[in-house]
């Protein structure tokens, strides 16, 4: 099938949704891919999280990924099963609508929308706080809240000038990160086992003792596993910009498996290896003012290497930040062209000079300018709301599927669509009682009040929003996604 046969079938199947095309369809299946993984950037979430577990359950933290991963897989095979089905932009706002109805599609969506903003923002502080080091000997809080709000705008204005453009810098910038992380696990293999004197060992594997001396408790256990948790966040932004991909029934299902498959192996294996390179004690080491990624490869690899990791490392996080902000005014675009925010004759508008919503491009910029500045440039507040939220999201998307599955309301795929069949109602289960457990860890310790308190107060915003006027325009049809046929599986 040529592209232009593609791109009819794929404007038709929109118009069958119940919408006009006004985005540019330009991605292809390794666009989608890369967005996809881009997001999830193992190498941002590495960086920014790898003491946490040390300081909770010592080197024993690695094994949780082995825990974590194939139970991020059920969600993410839920969410492929419903991308083939729903290719629309605002993925899960659209699927929990279209599902069960529209009241609880906002609240998916609303939720949604919060874990981008936090997310967009929280990875661009995540510039800030890994590089202002590098520039400034000693960075105040305004140097790294300085650079954070300049790669903002930088990578807004990336997303205003186009998709094509946005997605060209993101292949490189994910490419970038594949070749270099791979390259790196290769270098740490060899030295691990083969070349560097003094590591940890395998030994490590077993290792409870955590380094801040604290007594390890079960909220321990749990608290160790939000770094594979929140580095394996993202993925389903393939999803979100299923109106600018070519196929995007098949090639968002894929992007979505691919990214998470690839992340998994590659993050559990960048965590345990540099885990065992680290030189000496792990407390000592943990001490240095230096990011201890950057640390590692200097100090086993030297300082070349060190600029080369740090070359990887802005490539990995600028992608991020350029997907997030692409994600995130997707999910504003799609809200606002059903009439669901305020503001939204404006925010829904798309540019025909770029093809771009370019208003909710500058939204989405300034709410993560915003952020930054109120959050003093802390990262680890602003990813336990990132990650409140997108678990959130998780399981209010797993419910509606649940529910419409019971109802008889899931929607057909076409031929070799990806489907999970007699599979997903299982999978439903363990995907939803696993963010559960998930959304629990984000709330109930005392350290994660802050971002379940923030995440609780725009949740009120947003029923208080639903109350006053959305509930009315849906009920009077003035809000929501057309009223489409649900065609039955």
């Amino acid at each position: 099938m040529t592209i232009e046969s593609t791109l009819k079938n794929d404007e038709a199947d929109l118009q069958a949704l119940g919408y006009q095309p006004s985005l540019r369809r330009t991605m292809s299946s390794f666009t989608s891919f890369a967005l996809a993984f881009s997001m999830v950037s193992i190498v941002t979430g590495v960086l920014g999280l790898f003491a946490d577990p040390f300081n909770r359950v010592g080197g024993s933290g690695i094994l949780l990924w082995f825990l974590v991963i194939p139970l991020v897989a059920c969600i993410v095979l839920v969410y492929a099963h419903l991308a083939a089905r729903i290719p629309v932009t605002g993925y899960a706002y659209q699927w929990s609508s279209r599902l069960v109805n529209k009241n609880y599609g906002w609240f998916t969506g609303w939720i949604a929308l919060l874990s981008f903003f936090a997310g967009t923002a929280g990875t661009a502080s995540a510039v800030g706080g890994v590089f202002a080091p590098e520039i400034w000997a000693s960075p105040t809080q305004g140097n790294v809240q300085a650079l954070s709000i300049a790669a903002t705008l930088v990578a807004c204005a990336i997303n205003i000038f186009g998709i094509r453009i946005a997605t060209r810098i993101n292949d490189i910038g994910a490419m970038t990160e594949l070749v270099g992380t791979t390259v790196l696990i290769a270098l740490l293999i060899v030295g691990v086992f083969f070349a560097f004197d003094k590591t940890q060992g395998i030994a490590l594997l077993r290792d409870t003792t955590p380094v801040s001396g604290n007594p390890i408790v079960f909220s321990s256990w749990a608290l160790a596993c939000l770094l594979p948790v929140n580095v394996l966040l993202g993925w389903e932004g393939a999803a979100d910009l299923a109106e600018e991909t070519l196929d995007p029934r098949r090639a968002a299902s894929k992007a979505m498996i691919n990214a998470v498959a690839i992340s998994a192996v590659f993050g559990v294996a960048l965590f345990a290896l540099l885990a065992i390179a680290i030189p000496g004690p792990i407390g000592d080491f943990l001490k240095q003012p230096e990011n201890p990624v950057i640390g590692i490869v200097r100090q086993r690899f030297g300082n070349v290497s060190a600029t080369l990791m740090l070359i990887v490392a802005f490539a990995s996080i600028f992608s991020c930040l350029i997907a997030n902000v692409a994600v995130a005014t997707r999910m504003t675009f799609a809200l606002s062209r059903d009439k669901m925010l305020p503001a939204s004759s404006v925010l829904g508008g798309v540019s025909k000079s770029f093809g771009t919503p370019v208003a909710a491009i500058i939204f989405v910029t300034a709410i993560a300018v915003i952020l930054n500045l109120l959050s003093g440039g802390i990262i680890t507040a602003l990813y336990s709301m990132v990650g409140l939220g997108f678990y959130c999201t998780y399981f209010l998307t797993m419910l509606a599927t649940y529910l419409a599955l019971k109802n008889g309301r899931i929607p057909n795929a076409p031929a070799g669509a990806f489907s999970l069949g007699g599979w997903l109602v299982p999978t439903i289960v363990v995907g939803m009682l696993w963010s559960i457990c998930v959304i629990a860890t984000f709330s109930l310790p005392d350290e994660s009040h802050p971002g379940a308190y923030a995440m609780l107060s725009m949740l009120a915003i947003g029923a208080l929003w639903w109350a006053v006027k959305l509930r009315g325009d849906l009920a009077a049809g003035r809000a929501g996604p057309p009223d489409t046929p649900v065609r039955p599986k």
